[in-house]
């Protein structure tokens, strides 16, 4: 049985500034990390263990389906709930789209993605969402998240 987040997960504090330690996250780290987010997404999902902190948490800006409001996620419930997503979504893909936003001494990156996949109809679907990932320690610590449902226009 698939562990789904509550919404009821217990609250902790959101990392406003985080570092990688004595070093600002370079551009090649903060691309590295958003590669391998987007890996994880597209199910390599072992990799979670060597690109989450332990204490993550993954929160959603608008309700996602299978959580409640105001729901996150932390490692653990992350990957049951990407393992989840993809089996309701055939041929799910998640791609970066344009290069992302590295602030080294914030260690944050942000990008837009669309995701693209067939749904119980054969319809092909296009979403598009803009994540911003805290980097604590040469891991992501923390991720905000806002899903749409179309892709942004060029």
């Amino acid at each position: 049985m698939t562990r789904m987040p509550t919404a009821a997960a217990a609250p902790t504090a959101a990392p406003t500034s985080t570092s990688t330690g004595t070093d600002p996250l370079t551009r090649a780290q903060g691309t590295a990390l958003l590669d391998g987010w987007t890996r994880l997404w597209n199910g390599d999902l072992p990799l979670a263990e060597e690109l989450i902190a332990p204490d993550f948490r993954l929160r959603f800006a608008n309700t996602a389906p299978g959580t409640g409001p105001d729901a996150t996620l932390d490692r653990p419930d992350l990957t049951a709930f990407i393992g989840a997503h993809r089996q309701e979504r055939l041929g799910l893909t998640y791609a970066v789209d344009g290069p992302p936003v590295v602030d080294g001494a914030r260690a944050e990156v942000a990008a837009r993605w669309t995701a693209t996949y067939t749904d119980g109809s054969g319809d092909p679907v296009t979403k598009s969402g803009i994540d911003l990932l805290a980097i604590a320690d040469g891991r992501i610590a923390a991720v905000w998240s806002l899903t749409g449902d179309r892709r942004f226009a060029p």
